[in-house]
């Protein structure tokens, strides 16, 4: 598996992570304490750029007037593989 599909992986899993414990409104600031948690630690710019690989892929969008993003009904539907 190559580390970018890796990283897109793992931030996706981070976010059904912290869906499934009520949070339904993300930033990528919930990823990046998450990761940092785990001693996993990735740049802001980084989970900011899986976001957008995720919203590509349509497991995740984006709420322009709050800038929160959340995942999809697409998503809910899809395996919890982003391999795109």
């Amino acid at each position: 598996m190559s580390v970018d599909r890796k990283r897109t992986e793992t931030v996706y899993a981070i976010i059904l992570e912290l869906v499934e414990g009520g949070l339904q409104q993300l930033r990528p600031g919930n990823v990046n304490s998450a990761l940092r948690e785990r001693g996993q630690p990735m740049g802001t710019w980084e989970v900011r750029g899986e976001f957008s690989i995720l919203q590509a892929q349509g497991l995740i969008d984006l709420d322009s007037a709050t800038g929160d993003w959340h995942v999809t009904e697409n998503a809910a539907r899809k395996t919890q593989s982003v391999s795109g």
